[in-house]
């Protein structure tokens, strides 16, 4: 019987979700500021004409007012999609423990209190990102499974198990 070349236990807390969705939200996607300002600067703009001049102090402060309130909107769509996800969780997925075996072409990941077991080839999956606190494997786009780097016994041997088999899959964000 073949060996997992790494075994990681590792669990899921509700801030660990929450800080997931921040980051899926924001780091992820290091265009949604910019996104966002440029939106607001159009608005801005729009704002600001009177008479068929521009004001800039009214630009300025359009622009501020925009760019507060659409970064206002996102972090309550994060922290309702947080609380959403919360309330409706009936299975116990929150602090239970998932095991992850790392072997050379797949991943088989286990969850005893949630009675499921499934393996994937590397090369199924989407992306993985590492953050600050995770390693974040994207099985699809917008499905994703995370690893909390404090649960990792020896990150640098993980980090580069994992570089190798992800290439050019994995970022650094």
């Amino acid at each position: 019987m073949e060996k997992p070349k790494i075994i990681v236990n590792t669990t899921m807390s509700k801030e660990d979700y929450r800080k997931f969705l921040y980051i899926a939200t924001f780091r992820r996607n290091k265009a949604i500021i910019p996104f966002l300002g440029l939106i607001s600067l159009i608005g801005g703009i729009i704002i600001s004409f009177d008479n068929g001049y521009l004001d800039f102090i009214k630009l300025i402060i359009s622009w501020i007012a925009l760019f507060a309130l659409a970064i206002i909107v996102v972090l309550l769509k994060v922290e309702t999609k947080n609380a959403q996800r919360i309330k409706t969780d009936k299975t116990g997925a929150f602090d239970s423990i998932n095991t992850l075996k790392f072997f050379d072409d797949r991943i088989v990941m286990e969850n005893k209190a949630l009675k499921s077991s499934g393996e994937l080839k590397y090369s199924q999956f989407y992306a993985l990102m590492e953050s600050k606190d995770y390693f974040i494997f994207y099985i699809t786009k917008n499905q994703a499974s995370l690893i909390r780097k404090k649960d990792v016994d020896d990150l640098s041997v993980f980090r580069e198990f994992i570089i190798e088999k992800f290439g050019n899959k994995y970022k650094n964000i």
